[in-house]
Formats: structure tokens, C-alpha cells, sequence
């Protein structure tokens, strides 16, 4: 399956070329009485200028040959057939050949510019986001150490046990940071190995409890999952990066006195599963971005975190062969949806 989307989205953009190019040709049908055959040339050239703005200069390249055989068969007189009566027409051809390839090259050229400076420009956000993430929990560790080791300081043991719980606490969360980098970039290089064993999710759901028990204490959390449900074929330590990531961030981004709920049901041959709060909720404008990479929203600035937990879970979902998609009214709460094949 997957590998039929990646050849779907390499022919994709040649297909459509050759969409802009039957356009084209309908478009001179429809005014060729009215105009020159050299007039609409000009028609084709933008359909070239098109391909090779959105796709590059491949799909640009095949406009070019695609616009002067349709040109010449379904435009120029004697009509249905390349051959050509009017000498005068082979150098229309020639020309508008050459010109379509000199387009479609320099339009690439400016193109592939600038994307380039697009990908630098992210880049360079990207690393600063990261340098500043990994930058503030080591320069917290190196300040505790430092006030530790300092012999001159009169510190009781109640003082240095609070500076020792402070450099765990960063500790742990620096290790999560470069555990997230590590995982997404496993994740997003297609070494990911998804190896499938059934799961009972309520097993699955206690796991996942269990493992973030210190970050859950006392919250509220409601679990309806049916009895007749049936197991889930899953990786077990990866789906269980991913829920932790959604119960964790369930947890960050509601109140301690507000419910998190997970429900599952099944329907057909899917199990669904959905991770409720009550929260800030997301913004309309986030909604669409919340999966990528290092994007947060709006009014996170003082929850910690690097904007990868998203990101993670949706490629390991994804690489089950499922889904996952959020919901939110701003305020009151988001709901995360999972779908993963039962079989």
C-alpha cells in the first residue's frame, strides 16, 4: 500500500501536466476560428510556466513535448495528424520547443532557489528552537551542580536535597528531549520496524498509566472500553510511545481538577480510540499543524515541551497502517481520534 502512494505521487505531478496540457488544447478548439495557431502557442507556454513553478523541470520538460504534439495534431491544419502542409509550422514547432525548455529550465532553476532558502530559513528556526529546548535544563544542571560543589556555600541537607531534586527533574527532562529527537528521526527515516503482536487495550491503557504515574497523581480518569472488544495487532513499546505522548499531553493542557477520558470501540474491522480533556482546548488556526514537527500552539509558552510528541505519535500510528485525526472547541477541550486496523 505504501509503496503504491510513492509511485502515485511521483506520476501525480505528470499526470496533472498532461490535465494543463488537455485544458490548453480544449481552450484553442474552442478559439481557434478566431485566432492565429502561433497566437495560441502563448497558451501552452503558460501551461509550461505552470509545471514548472509547482512541479520542477520534469514535469515542465514533458509540457513542453506534450503542448507541441497536441498543438500540432488537434491545431494546426491538416487537423488529426502531425503531418504538417505549411513549412513555416516546423519552425513554430523548433521554437516553441526550444523556448519551453529554456522556461521550464530557468523557472526551476528560481524554484529550487527558493526552496533552498525556504529549507535554510527553517532550518535555522529549527535549530534554535532545539539549541534552546536542550540549553535550559543543562544550564539548570550545571548551576545546581555548581552550588553543590561549592565549598563556600552553607547549605543545610533539606537545601542540597531540593538542588538534587531540581537536576533530576531537568535531567529527566533533557533525556526526554534527545529521546524525542532520536525518536523522530527513527520515525522519519523509514528505519522504523513495526513488528505486530495482539494487544488486549485495556492492558495496553494500563501500561501507559503506569508509566506515567507520577505525572498523573490524583487526576480524574475515566476509561469506557466495551468488554467484547477485540485485540488490536500492535508494536507494544511504539504504540506506547504514541498514547503516552496523547495522555501526556492530555495531561498538560487541562487543569488537575479536570476528567481525561479514553474510550474505544470497534466498528467493522477498525478499532477507534479516542483520548479526551478538558483543557485549553486548540486553537481553529492550530488545528491543521498540530502534527508537525516542533509546532506549538499559541498559548503554550509555559508548558515545557518541544512540539515532537505529536509529530512521533502520528508517524507510528501512520505506520500501523492507521490514523489519527483531533477535534477541539477552543476552551472547552480536544479530543484526539485513533484508528488502527483490528486485523
Amino acid at each position: 500500500m505504501q509503496k503504491s502512494k510513492t509511485l502515485l505521487d511521483k506520476i501525480s505531478p505528470y499526470l496533472i501536466s498532461a490535465g494543463l496540457v488537455f485544458i490548453m488544447t480544449v481552450f484553442g478548439e474552442l478559439v481557434k476560428r478566431r485566432l492565429e495557431p502561433t497566437n495560441i502557442v502563448m497558451f501552452y507556454l503558460l501551461a509550461v510556466v505552470i509545471a514548472a513553478i509547482r512541479w520542477g523541470q520534469g514535469p515542465a520538460i514533458v509540457t513542453s513535448v506534450l503542448s507541441v504534439l497536441a498543438f500540432d495534431f488537434f491545431l494546426v491544419p491538416p487537423y488529426l495528424t502531425l503531418n504538417v502542409h505549411d513549412f513555416e509550422y516546423l519552425f513554430t514547432f523548433a521554437a516553441f520547443l526550444v523556448v519551453g525548455l529554456i522556461v521550464s529550465t530557468l523557472t526551476s532553476k528560481v524554484r529550487a532557489q527558493i526552496i533552498q532558502r525556504q529549507t535554510e530559513k527553517l532550518h535555522s528556526a529549527l535549530l534554535s528552537s532545539i539549541s534552546h529546548d536542550l540549553k535550559t535544563p543543562l544550564v539548570s544542571i550545571t548551576g545546581t551542580l555548581s552550588a553543590l560543589l561549592d565549598s563556600k556555600s552553607k547549605l543545610d541537607a533539606q537545601q542540597k536535597n531540593e538542588l538534587l531534586e531540581t537536576a533530576r527533574g531537568e535531567s529527566d527532562r533533557l533525556n526526554h528531549i534527545v529521546n524525542n529527537l532520536l525518536d523522530m528521526t527513527r520515525t522519519e527515516s523509514g528505519v522504523l520496524r513495526i513488528s505486530k503482536k495482539p494487544c488486549d487495550l485495556r492492558d495496553f491503557i494500563g501500561a501507559c498509566f503506569e508509566q506515567l504515574k507520577d505525572k498523573i497523581g490524583s487526576r480524574n480518569i475515566k476509561i469506557n472500553i466495551p468488554k467484547d472488544m477485540p485485540e488490536v495487532a500492535v508494536d507494544f513499546p511504539y504504540m506506547l510511545k504514541a498514547f503516552s505522548n496523547l495522555i501526556d499531553n492530555a495531561l498538560k493542557y487541562s487543569s488537575n481538577g479536570s476528567p481525561i477520558e479514553i474510550e474505544a470501540f470497534f466498528i467493522g474491522k477498525k478499532a477507534r480510540v479516542s483520548v479526551r480533556d478538558y483543557g485549553y482546548g486548540i486553537p481553529k488556526e492550530d488545528l491543521g499543524r498540530i502534527f508537525d514537527k516542533f509546532y506549538r500552539v499559541q498559548r503554550a509558552q509555559n508548558i515545557l515541551g518541544t512540539g515532537l510528541g505529536l509529530s512521533i505519535s502520528k508517524n507510528i500510528i501512520e505506520a500501523h497502517g492507521g490514523h489519527i485525526s483531533a477535534e477541539s472547541i477552543f476552551g472547552k477541550g480536544a479530543k484526539f481520534i485513533i484508528e488502527l486496523p483490528l486485523e
